[in-house]
């Protein structure tokens, strides 16, 4: 290995991630407006889960979530620390508490090879990790994206896996970092694990890692999970609670393969071609990659016959098209990435700077996740400034959010029509239907979440005034319920956050119907009634037997409580 000075690269490089996170932390310290995005509801359900957990709610006890609850601990805590911060930034940036650590040692240990080495993995970490925009549109306004926050979070740390099976040396490092990232990825979202536990299969068999160093990282992972058991019991509960949702699931995991390989095909192709062309090049005299990558470092690996270049990739592509199956959204196949970069430093540097197969397929690869992320940046960025900011008087200042000025208007035009065709959105929920396929997407239709959220929230407010009553405990009947959490009350105990109720709520037993049952008030969004929504009340209905109905506002029934009745 050619002898390289880190202390060339050391400044520049650390200098580059102080000067980050300095930046990132005068951001959450300013009144941050967004623009609005389309499908805003994990953004509820972070605000909700890491509410119920700070009121000492047991998560998978009694409340289920459909990701781990490591999600709503660093949100919580970011929060905490910046309470004014926009929702939006705190929960994209939330994870970079665990991985600015973890990245800052890859860094170190990719300066053996050189500055480009650490940057080239420096910077799409940064990337990845800032910026709160997925891969895939399905609105053709720019907004930032409310949603797939932990799979574009299990992907950054599918990425740190991959550089530090690579680049990092040092076996109590490699151990360390490992360990970290795997535990990290099991309580932020299961498959994610999984599709780590594939890639760390591999590198066991091919030796990449050894034997030694494999059964010492699984040790440090079951020891911590066994100590989490005993102090708390949530290891055995959060599984629990995922093969449930698995039972609910397993119908859509063969579907969702083909939905991956339809939509991620640009990537998936350019990938597997790349993997034919590095197999081919064996029979055209060339040599393993992976075997120049490690020729002249003082502390290289003893992989066998199986650590091929093109057999890496291949397992990487299978593992990815599985992680994105289940993570539709998100940041697509960025855990290759590393891995590109250690065949591009493996290749002789003339042939870096002209254009080769290898530089080419590279390319293929990489540009269209990077120019498809910068894109949607580049538009929110320019067509923000002639946003107009969505008026709300009972949202914190976290929530505060811009969307363009046609469609607050035509949010506040389509309302009186939502409220007045509720029988016409109640036959299109009774057809199992939604009045448009992308309701969901649509920026007015979450600019109407939004706004009406906030007047129940007024609403009740002025009920409790009027009638001198107080709602402790609230539930809502929708995806998430972020108003217990602005209004500083009591979730309900019993219930699915993150409410798609054909895929992540689980069937309500005896104790949790027992303890919805003690809900003192319940909201039922109808602007406009859905499938879902409707699926969902029927889901719990036993639950509020003997509530009483009524009209909150005019976009919000609810549900009170029997006992109110006497009052």
């Amino acid at each position: 290995m050619k002898k390289y000075d880190i202390t060339n690269g050391y400044y520049s490089v650390y200098g580059t991630l102080t000067a980050i996170v300095v930046i990132l932390a005068a951001c959450l310290s300013l009144p941050v407006v967004l623009p609005l995005g389309e499908s805003f509801w994990d953004t509820y359900i972070y605000i909700d889960g890491a509410h119920r957990l700070s009121l000492g709610q047991e998560i998978y006890r009694d409340f289920h979530a459909p990701v781990g609850p490591l999600n709503y601990i660093l949100f919580g805590l970011l929060s905490a620390a910046f309470p004014d911060a926009n929702v939006v930034l705190v929960i994209q940036w939330s994870l970079m508490l665990l991985t600015l650590p973890v990245v800052a040692v890859i860094c170190h240990h990719a300066l053996e090879r050189g500055a480009i080495a650490a940057f080239g993995l420096l910077l799409p970490y940064l990337m990845v990790s800032i910026l709160p925009f997925n891969i895939m549109s399905w609105n053709a306004f720019p907004g930032v994206d409310g949603f797939a926050y932990y799979n574009r979070h299990s992907a950054v740390l599918l990425y740190l896996l991959v550089a530090t099976l690579f680049f990092v040396r040092g076996r109590a490092a490699l151990i360390g970092l490992v360990s970290v990232l795997l535990l990290t990825l099991a309580f932020t979202k299961i498959n994610g694990f999984a599709v780590a536990g594939l890639m760390l299969a591999f590198a066991a068999v091919s030796r990449r890692i050894g034997i030694a160093t494999s059964a010492i990282i699984a040790a440090l992972c079951l020891s911590v999970a066994a100590v989490l058991e005993v102090l708390t019991g949530s290891v055995s509960a959060y599984l629990g609670s995922v093969l449930r949702l698995l039972a609910n699931n397993d119908a859509v995991l063969v579907a969702n393969l083909f939905t991956t390989v339809s939509a991620r095909f640009d990537v998936i192709f350019a990938a597997s071609l790349f993997a034919a062309y590095l197999l081919a090049s064996r029979f055209w005299g060339a040599g393993n990659l992976l075997v120049a990558f490690d020729h002249d470092h003082p502390r290289k690996p003893r992989p066998n016959r199986l650590d091929q270049d093109w057999l890496w990739l291949g397992v990487m592509i299978v593992a990815d098209i599985l992680f994105e199956s289940q993570n539709f959204g998100g940041a697509a196949f960025v855990s290759v990435w590393p891995f590109l970069l250690v065949l591009l430093l493996a290749t002789a540097p003339e042939r870096r700077t002209r254009l080769s197969p290898l530089v080419v397929l590279i390319a293929l690869v990489v540009l269209p996740t990077i120019t498809k992320m910068l894109h949607s940046t580049a538009r929110a960025v320019a067509t923000s400034v002639r946003d107009v900011s969505i008026a709300t008087r009972n949202l914190p200042e976290s929530m505060r959010f811009s969307a363009k000025a046609l469609t607050v208007d035509a949010a506040r035009k389509a309302r009186p029509i939502l409220v007045g065709g509720r029988e016409t959105y109640q036959a299109y929920a009774d057809a199992n239907i939604l009045p448009a396929y992308w309701l969901y997407f649509d920026h007015r239709f979450q600019v109407t979440v939004l706004e009406t959220m906030d007047e129940a929230i007024g609403a009740l407010r002025d009920r409790e005034a009027r009638l001198g009553r107080h709602y402790e405990v609230i539930d809502v009947r929708d995806f998430a319920n972020p108003i217990t959490a602005v209004m500083g009350r009591t979730p309900a105990r019993g219930v699915s956050i993150g409410g798609d109720p054909f895929r992540a709520v689980l069937p309500l037993t005896d104790e949790e119907a027992q303890a919805l049952s003690q809900t003192d008030i319940v909201l039922l969004p109808t602007c406009p009634v859905t499938t879902a929504r409707k699926k969902l009340l029927a889901d719990y209905a036993r639950a509020y037997e003997g509530f009483e109905q009524i009209e909150l506002t005019d976009c919000f029934d609810a549900l009170e409580h029997p006992r109110y009745a006497t009052q």
